[in-house]
């Protein structure tokens, strides 16, 4: 497949597969897949590089070469991002847009849309909007919003359109992160000063629960280790303080004090005002808990104390008898009477 020519430059799709039958997860692909042929744009190319399935999947997908919707290469490969890597090589678009498998392009418009400001402002890469899915059914919009890469919440790598030279000029996915190298990615776009475009138009329905969903710790290693190297240690921040950022953390792991003074260091350029928002609304004291504080009798005997330490809240008599204990996590708040007894549970929503 050829460039057609430059209004309608060719666009190369990326998807990435391996044993989805036996994983259950052939549906998802066959949506994946009409989603790239149903795009209005006339100039698009699918690449689907395939582990080497031995479940049936090549079989599935086989019959969609035939019908010319895919180009389809298989072989053994070291893991998701190494699979990508493969078809940014093989790439015959200006533009490369990535495709998980479970996702799907909701909008036939919207890589037209993408190209079309790509094309205007001369942007190296665009990012818009992205739908997401729970299991449940449930469904809410994910803002692409660049202000909040810092805390690892800027936008869903799917509705991406990159320019394939830029993508081999920085030598693809860095498969050193295991998990998040697509957060990666996105932080060294930023950080090397490569133009981007925000598409106004939510065109991609991402499931909730992907492969950095089922191992999150690994995934808050991974961005804030490469946000702290590529842009952190430019702006005042130490690897610590980007570690706690990501998905704001903090709030639920460190004292008032300290919280306070983490938000002081993020520059308004990556989201200061939004992370302090966040802060208040979430704390259940408004932002004035003490770390600890006594309350007196008649001005001078102690009857009642509450103390605060990392994430939970003591209240005691005499600051010996535990009445009461509030512990957060996640946006969870679990109040526990005498410390042991569960009374109340209140899930913070965004």
């Amino acid at each position: 497949m050829e460039q057609k020519n430059e209004s309608t430059p060719l666009v190369t799709v990326i998807t990435a597969t391996y044993n989805l039958i036996e994983n259950k997860r052939a549906k998802f692909i066959i949506q994946c897949l009409g989603s790239v042929h149903n795009q209005h744009y006339s100039n698009i190319e699918h690449i689907v590089i395939d582990g080497a399935s031995n479940d049936g999947t090549l079989s599935l997908l086989k019959e969609y070469e035939s019908q010319g919707w895919i180009k389809l290469f298989s072989e053994p490969d070291a893991g998701i991002y190494d699979a990508m890597n493969k078809g940014i090589l093989k790439a015959n678009g200006k533009y490369i847009s990535i495709l998980n498998s479970d996702d799907f392009f909701h909008d036939p418009e919207g890589i037209a849309i993408s190209v079309k400001l790509l094309e205007e402002n001369d942007a190296d890469y665009s990012y818009a909007d992205a739908r997401v899915l729970k299991k449940s059914g449930r469904k809410f919009q994910w803002k692409g919003d660049l202000s909040k890469l810092l805390v690892g919440e800027h936008y869903c790598h799917q509705t991406m359109l990159v320019k394939t030279e830029v993508l081999r000029d920085m030598g693809g996915f860095d498969l050193s992160y295991r998990v998040s190298a697509d957060s990666d990615l996105m932080i060294r776009l930023y950080a090397l000063g490569y133009k981007h475009q925000y598409v106004p138009h939510c065109f991609v329905t991402y499931r909730y629960g992907g492969y950095s969903f089922h191992y999150d710790a690994q995934s808050r290693k991974d961005h804030s280790t490469s946000f702290f190297h590529h842009i952190g240690c430019h702006i005042g921040l130490s690897e610590d303080d980007c570690f706690q950022l990501w998905q704001l953390k903090f709030i639920t792991e460190q004292t008032y004090k300290e919280q306070l003074a983490l938000v002081h260091k993020v520059p308004e350029e990556f989201g200061r005002d939004y992370v302090y928002a966040e802060l208040k609304k979430r704390n259940p004291l408004g932002g004035k808990q003490p770390e600890k504080k006594r309350y007196y009798l008649f001005g001078f005997i102690p009857v009642f104390q509450v103390s605060f330490q990392k994430n939970t809240y003591t209240y005691s008599l005499f600051g010996i008898f535990e009445i009461l204990n509030v512990t957060c996590f996640n946006g969870k708040w679990n109040y526990k009477l005498l410390g042991v007894i569960p009374i109340l549970k209140v899930k913070y929503c965004k």
